[in-house]
């Protein structure tokens, strides 16, 4: 009787480590990969978080970057939910030379501002940003949001791609960096500067 009993007790914690090996997924090196240079994009609840989704990505090495410099990793990392607009590559080329190492020269400040401003707080999918006119920032500043014809625009930089799902929120890749309305760029200024005094000539 002993004997049944210690084997029953076997079976079942057997049963038990085999259920739970059944149920967990692959994460980290073993999770599914880019393949045939398609962006990967987490499935819908899928187990990914948005910075793991941004670095998956591969058009966003710039912000991903940016994001490290300022210490802000974390907070994709957070529960969320979130929304982030997320400038891609493209998009950081489009920034003076002179402005982007000002803002890295300063991760903590005026990089840290510009990429809160990215970010909003709760979820929002492309219909719920067309059905607003403003979106809060976890920066303090809203954005602008305006829809024509199909298209979706945050501020003046237009959406490339909307609903790149994340487990603790959402991604819409976007053609420009936005800067805050309360945070000055001496080499933004100085490239405008230059601008108009050669349009002047």
């Amino acid at each position: 009787m002993r004997t049944n009993h210690a084997l029953f007790i076997t079976i079942l914690a057997i049963g038990a480590g085999v259920l739970i090996c059944g149920c967990t997924g692959l994460t980290g090196d073993d999770a599914p990969d880019r393949t045939n240079g398609t962006p990967i994009e987490a499935p819908a609840g899928g187990s990914l978080t948005i910075g793991e989704v941004l670095a998956r990505d591969g058009n966003f090495s710039t912000l991903i970057h940016a994001i490290d410099a300022a210490g802000l990793e974390g907070a994709l990392a957070g529960p969320g939910p979130y929304t982030i607009f997320a400038p891609t590559d493209e998009a950081f080329g489009r920034l003076p030379d002179t402005a982007m190492e000002e803002l890295f020269g300063d991760p903590k400040g005026n990089l840290a501002e510009i990429l809160l401003y990215h970010m909003a707080p709760d979820e929002y999918t492309a219909s719920d940003l067309a059905a607003n006119d403003t979106v809060a920032t976890v920066q303090g500043n809203p954005v602008a949001v305006g829809a024509s014809g199909g298209n979706l625009a945050v501020n003046a930089a237009e959406v490339v791609r909307a609903d790149i799902p994340a487990v603790n929120g959402v991604i819409h890749a976007i053609d420009a960096v936005m800067i805050p309305p309360d945070v000055t760029l001496q080499a933004m200024n100085e490239t405008a500067a230059d601008a108009t005094a050669n349009a002047t000539d």
